[in-house]
């Protein structure tokens, strides 16, 4: 396979949310409301070839539609008003995205498909369109490249670009889809400096939840 998405999700939070593990009194499902997917060719000269930018309507455990907290508005640009022109269903969401990759394998800066895509189909009882074996985490990458634990654990999607040294102005951190762009372009950078190679990203091990016993 000669391509591969980098795609990166926004899901509900409120102010602290995710320091309490979406646990406490208040806060919402963490349910998907955003997907941003950039799809990269890996032939010959690696380079962007599109991209794809969802809004997803979040339904709760009862059925009806979450309004968004300020905070999350404040935090990804997104507003209630553009959620209800925009927003469609979870499965056609993930429909799209499957349509998008044309066959490809997944990678998100962590583990996207679990905290943003896995909740929302449980909670909404919808059955993913793609299989858990085609996500992949872009932090084994970043360590093949030499950056270290400490510094993975420290940054965040929107700062992967800035810490290889790519200049990337124009994008919004926290949008789902320049978050991905900024993953995209340090791929592209770390791929043209010779520090990652395609045969790696091939040959990757999708991510694990254990690690099997060789009693």
């Amino acid at each position: 396979m000669s391509t591969l998405v980098i795609f990166d999700t926004e899901y509900l939070s409120c102010d602290g949310a995710m320091y309490r593990l979406w646990s406490g009194a208040h806060d919402p499902d963490p349910l998907l409301v955003q997907i941003g997917a950039v799809l990269l060719d890996l032939s010959d000269t690696p380079r962007i070839d599109d991209t794809l930018n969802v809004l997803v309507t979040p339904r709760d455990r009862k059925g009806r539609i979450c309004g968004l907290d300020p905070y999350f508005v404040e935090l990804t640009g997104v507003t209630n008003n553009r959620l209800r022109a925009e927003g469609v269903p979870l499965a056609h969401a993930l429909d799209m995205l499957n349509h998008f990759a044309q066959g490809a394998d997944f990678w998100s800066w962590g583990k996207d498909e679990l905290f943003a895509l896995g909740v929302s189909c449980f909670l909404q009882n919808v059955t993913p369109a793609i299989a858990p074996s085609r996500f992949y985490n872009l932090k084994s990458v970043a360590l093949s490249a030499g950056m270290s634990e400490v510094d993975i654990g420290a940054t965040n999607s929107a700062g992967l670009g800035s810490y290889f040294g790519v200049n990337l102005p124009n994008l919004h951190e926290h949008d789902a889809l320049d978050d991905a762009l900024s993953l995209s372009h340090a791929l592209l950078h770390l791929l043209e400096e010779g520090r990652i190679t395609r045969r790696e990203l091939h040959c990757a091990t999708p991510s694990r939840g254990f690690i099997p016993s060789t009693a």
